[in-house]
């Protein structure tokens, strides 16, 4: 898979982009149905601890779209029904991950994109990165109480400095659930040894994806507005993707190396 021709296929293949962009909007639409807009201007930036299917939550710290379990924490009356749109999203979420991501693969790999073969991985994968979510979901309150049980103030930063780490170790972990049809943890075994093999491009990529993610994050803070937030989903499902793709050709290329010096 060359970088540049993969880019190219996936313009082609423009239909991916959409998806992220209708998912973003319909959790905007409903986070504003039970709560209104949320929010003001600020000087604030989230670390993105997700990778695959992009979203402007994971780069938002404020409340407002109604697809992560955070979305709680906003001015919303906490009822039945907030409970069944906020689990649908996140179900909805899981589906998209696995359909997302072999579509990048199958892109990268044949030029095509297939509707057939989005929904079968979507329904393969959705129950894993249901219990994946929940299971980083734990790890971040539990990592982070103790720690800050422990150190205090300081706590919570090396809680983030730690995430952080795991994050990029295990990088590749969406992708090898899907690629390699892994359960979790042989899935966390294997992502850590293509993360060795392709290191310096990996890095180089991470390094990346972070200055852009927290720059947007920034800027979305600092021009805090219901039209701004619908133009950084279009942007951020754009931006991520690409970078999403990149990451796909230098785990293809790993697996290839891989698959080579098994035969």
């Amino acid at each position: 898979m060359g970088l540049f021709n993969n880019i190219r296929k996936l313009h082609q293949n423009a239909i991916i982009f959409i998806y992220p962009i209708v998912y973003d909007l319909l959790a905007l639409s409903l986070g504003l149905y039970l709560m209104g807009f949320n929010g003001q201007t600020m000087f604030s930036s989230k670390l993105i601890l997700e990778m695959g299917f992009p979203s402007v939550s994971h780069i938002s710290n404020i409340p407002l779209l109604a697809n992560q379990v955070y979305f709680f924490n906003g001015p919303v009356d906490i009822t039945v029904f907030t409970g069944i749109v906020v689990v649908s999203l996140i179900v909805i979420g899981a589906f998209l991950q696995g359909g997302y991501i072999h579509s990048l693969y199958a892109i990268g790999k044949n030029g095509k994109y297939s509707s057939v073969e989005f929904v079968k991985y979507g329904k393969k994968n959705w129950l894993q990165f249901i219990l994946l979510g929940v299971i980083m979901y734990f790890l971040k309150i539990s990592l982070t109480a103790f720690l800050v049980i422990f150190f205090s103030t300081i706590g919570g930063f090396v809680a983030l400095i730690a995430l952080l780490v795991l994050r990029i170790v295990f990088i590749y972990l969406e992708f090898t659930i899907v690629l390699d049809k892994l359960p979790i943890p042989e899935a966390l075994k294997k992502s850590r040894h293509y993360f060795a093999k392709s290191f310096l491009p990996t890095s180089i990529t991470v390094v990346i994806m972070y200055i852009i993610s927290l720059s947007l994050s920034i800027i979305l803070h600092k021009i805090w507005s219901p039209i701004f937030v619908i133009v950084m989903i279009l942007f951020y499902a754009y931006i991520m993707t690409l970078i999403q793709m990149v990451f796909m050709t230098i785990l293809s290329r790993a697996r290839k190396e891989k698959n080579n010096s098994l035969a």
